[in-house]
């Protein structure tokens, strides 16, 4: 049995901390805040008389790295999937909301004709999209944005419409330096493998399984392949936290590390209440926060690797939630979500109806709506105050929705320099780091800023990092 410390409390720390005691080792994890759970949160029933969640409020079960590990605890009967109704995005088109077709998963056309009768696309961009099929494929493995891969392969109006919308929803990132492997690399290798992305899906049409079934039906996401939490995100990490008991440490920030010439890893621990200090002794130490604060550590131990952790930028964003009178929303405006592209000008990036997509999160007469603003596309609205980005969020509600009424409960939530970006040549950055981290004996390096943003991604990464001890 190894001592070993994990810093940081999200989602990677604490699936780390799991793994690590599930192998036998006892483990004490330490979080500079007083809270546990990163950039997942759920806003406490005293704060709000709804469900609210402060960032994720599902997760994919498509990669099944979360699943398992939901499994594993015996919790499945605790998650619930999608509603039925209003399965659907849409994205703003001449200032109305308008369907994403069915079958245009994220940016692979399934179905031909959705792509035809939509109305986000003219003629000629209809005719390009369909003219994928003989674009020849890339012979360069070199990486490229998700602009050049999109354009490329579905051209301008295509991406400008539908496909930038989509990916700055999702990963608050500018199209033009996001890196196509890191964050898209299924659909590099559907272009390597098959020569087209709708070759790809003819190829995958005669499986005929649940995941092209998915594909098929699916408006900009595949929603059936989602799951959340019955009493939200903060429930499930506080069951992944409560193996523990006291070994997570609250309010304790790590201020140094440094290798011991005997072995192991010797750890200064702050308490931020009383600014006591204290040092510790471990086997092994993980390193479950963002990349930037993983870099202040590591400097004294190795200078390549932090420069190297230092170098992955981050983008701040903030999200207003609004609870709203269903009877005011438009029957057609309706959805999971809606998404808006850069053309349009609006300041919300995408506004997700979430009382829609999982039931018990509010009164049948109320839906609640987050609206996400900021990230790398809109840095500049991060400057201003929340009284003004909650009137932003509400004004565009009014216009996409029909909402007339103020809401009957608002909120805004702010995550500072929370979302890595993943910019071209992130795969081989992240690479270099790994070689260098491995040459560290009983160290580990987890979070969202390496293989991938989602849930299951981490957990993931998690896994392999406890197994490596």
């Amino acid at each position: 049995m190894k001592r070993i410390a994990v810093v940081g409390s999200g989602i990677s720390g604490l699936s780390t901390a799991w793994y690590l005691q599930q192998q036998g080792h006892r483990v004490e994890i330490y979080e500079s805040q007083d809270r546990f759970g990163g950039v997942i949160d759920t806003l406490d029933p005293s704060e709000s008389p709804y469900l609210i969640e402060c960032g994720a409020d599902n997760f994919a079960t498509l990669l099944p790295d979360a699943w398992e590990l939901v499994k594993q605890m015996g919790l499945e009967s605790e998650f619930i999937h999608p509603n039925k109704d209003y399965r659907m995005a849409q994205v703003v088109h001449r200032g109305r909301l308008v369907p994403i077709p069915n079958g245009f998963s994220l940016m692979q056309p399934t179905r031909i004709g959705p792509i035809l009768s939509t109305p986000i696309l003219s003629l000629s961009g209809k005719l390009r999209v369909l003219r994928e099929y003989y674009v020849p494929k890339r012979e360069s493995s070199q990486d490229e944005s998700v602009e050049s891969f999109a354009v490329r392969r579905l051209g301008r109006e295509c991406f400008e419409r539908l496909i930038e919308p989509i990916v700055g929803g999702i990963f608050t990132a500018q199209a033009d330096k996001l890196s196509m492997q890191a964050a898209m690399p299924q659909f590099v290798r559907m272009e390597r493998e098959h020569g087209s992305l709708i070759r790809a899906a003819f190829a995958k049409r005669r499986e005929d399984n649940a995941e092209i079934r998915s594909a098929r039906e699916a408006s900009g996401a595949r929603y059936d392949q989602f799951t959340a939490p019955k009493l939200g995100m903060k429930w499930w990490l506080g069951q992944i936290a409560k193996p523990l008991g006291d070994r997570l440490h609250l309010n304790h920030r790590v201020d140094r590390i440094e290798r011991v010439q005997t072995g192991g890893w010797s750890v200064r621990v702050t308490q931020t209440k009383d600014a006591t200090t204290r040092q510790e002794h471990f086997d092994g130490i993980c390193l479950a926060v963002p990349s930037y604060i993983a870099s202040g550590l590591l400097k004294g131990v190795d200078r390549e690797l932090a420069d190297g952790l230092g170098s992955i930028e981050y983008a701040s964003s903030a999200i207003a939630v609004m609870a709203v009178r269903r009877d005011e929303i438009r029957p057609d405006a309706l959805c999971f979500g809606a998404i808006a592209p850069s053309s349009e000008k609006r300041n919300c990036l995408a506004i997700s109806l979430t009382s829609e997509k999982y039931p018990g999160r509010s009164p049948s007469d109320t839906v609640v709506m987050r609206a996400f603003m900021g990230g790398a596309l809109r840095p500049d609205l991060m400057e201003l105050s929340d009284d003004r980005l909650l009137e932003f969020a509400f004004r565009e509600v009014s216009e996409l929705f029909g909402v007339r009424s103020r809401p009957t409960y608002e909120r805004l939530i702010r995550w500072e320099r929370a979302m890595p970006q993943y910019h071209v040549g992130h795969v081989e950055r992240v690479k270099r780091i790994r070689e260098l981290s491995a040459k560290l004996p009983g160290f580990g390096l987890v979070g969202n800023a390496y293989d991938g943003v989602g849930i299951p991604q981490c957990i993931r990464g998690a896994r392999l990092a406890a197994a490596a001890f």
